[in-house]
């Protein structure tokens, strides 16, 4: 009897200790912060008044961050060096998903562009690739993979969708004016590998110095 009592103690057990292990529904979606904000030495970045990290950089970003879903999420981006709030946005998250969240403009004029992101892995042998504007002046943009246009009328505040292009290496890739074609930013001798998802990101302003000027910058998604 003694050694039958002992047996059902040691299932119970066991069975406790394996539903202990279960993993829990997940509550969670995965957020980018991307500091796009000409003119900003670096940024801190808070989700619901919870600190996400701190000073970052322009054209920098931390990668996906994995933040509690919710339906009236906050997002704050902050001057780093002033500790003054630069720009924010309350968005919806849904547990699972993948979001971009842009500060974007001129420290003077400032927007938050927030996006989803489908990180669906592209077909064999292509890429995926989208572009967003992230500059403050009145650009109309079309956006080329070489000589190949993939999308026009890009405003600011505005971004594509993906779109999955062949895999390649040393391309062209830019932005340009639809109306002043000097007004522009591209990248030369970029790759494009295979299975890979990127975001270009056009910045800054037609009549900017320094780190103000129009710039494109790739973001690797995956």
């Amino acid at each position: 009897m003694r050694k039958l009592l002992l047996a059902i103690v040691a299932v119970t057990v066991g069975f406790t200790s394996c539903k202990k292990k279960e993993n829990p529904a997940p509550t969670t979606a995965s957020v980018m912060f991307v500091n796009g904000c000409a003119g900003t030495t670096g940024v801190d970045v808070a989700v619901n008044s919870v600190s996400q990290g701190g000073n970052l950089a322009f054209l920098k970003n931390w990668g996906y961050k994995q933040i509690t879903a919710g339906t009236s999420t906050s997002i704050n981006f902050t001057l780093t060096n002033l500790g003054t709030p630069l720009t924010s946005s309350t968005e919806s998250l849904a547990v699972g998903a993948h979001y971009s969240a842009f500060a974007a403009g001129l420290i003077t004029g400032t927007s938050l562009v927030f996006t989803t992101d489908d990180l669906t892995a592209p077909a064999a042998g292509m890429a995926k690739v989208r572009f967003v504007n992230l500059s403050s002046d009145t650009l109309s943009t079309s956006c080329y993979i070489g000589a190949t246009k993939l999308f026009s009328d890009i405003t600011y505040k505005s971004c594509t969708p993906f779109k999955e292009v062949a895999a390649a290496s040393g391309v062209k890739v830019a932005m340009v004016d639809q109306t002043v074609l000097t007004s522009s930013g591209d990248l030369t001798g970029q790759n494009l590998a295979a299975g890979k998802i990127y975001t270009f990101m056009l910045t800054g302003t037609a009549k900017g110095t320094s780190s103000s000027v129009l710039t494109l910058t790739m973001i690797g998604n995956n």
